[in-house]
């Protein structure tokens, strides 16, 4: 039978030799020394890592724990106004390049997210796409949102089905911090997405 040869496994030395044993990596006791304190090294560093990568588990783990924690302090209108901002976000980023809502002028001036029926209002309808459009900081902020012109271009854009819906009665939803949450994620979401749409385009 033709004895088994294996180059030792210490890097410094790599002789040939024919082990006594199956398991056998080195070919002298001194070798088996460095290997088994290589080997211990390795072992311990393996253990530190994995440590450390535990600390770190359970520090994320506290940081979302204390995330959740203060945002169950946080009143419900902490979450409208998130939500509204992605929102708003979207209306402003759907509506990019078109007039003013209200006076049909685009001066290159800040243009916001102008709601038909404000927010005050018609709590109802303040996340209602149909209800909210790009609007000129002036007719936003120093006209009120200028409803008078407001109206007949609404009409022309969305149709007066869509009108006579959005000035129905709307039954007044009772969101919760979840809910909200949700709402706003989507938002943002919907934003990334027409954004892409737009660069691919």
């Amino acid at each position: 039978m033709r004895k088994v040869r294996r180059r030792c496994k210490n890097p410094d030395c790599r002789e040939w030799f024919h082990p006594a044993f199956q398991n056998q990596t080195w070919c002298s006791p001194e070798c088996g020394t460095v290997i088994a304190l290589a080997k211990r090294e390795k072992d311990r560093q393996k253990s530190i890592q994995e440590a450390e990568r535990r600390r770190k588990d359970e520090a994320q783990q506290e940081r979302r724990s204390i995330k959740v924690r203060k945002l169950a302090l946080q009143p419900l209108s902490h979450f409208h106004k998130q939500a509204q901002a992605a929102f708003n976000e979207y209306i402003r980023t759907r509506d990019f390049g078109n007039d003013c809502i209200s006076c049909g002028r685009n001066t290159g001036a800040k243009m916001n997210a102008g709601h038909y029926r404000t927010v005050g209002a018609s709590k109802e309808t303040r996340y209602d796409e149909t209800n909210c459009h790009l609007q000129c900081e002036h007719c936003n902020s120093y006209l009120s949102g200028n409803i008078g012109e407001y109206k007949p271009r609404l009409i022309a854009k969305i149709g007066q089905a869509a009108f006579d819906r959005l000035m129905g009665p709307h039954e007044l939803k009772k969101w919760t911090r979840e809910e909200l949450q949700e709402l706003a994620a989507h938002y943002r979401q919907k934003t990334k997405e027409l954004n892409k749409r737009r660069e691919a385009a």
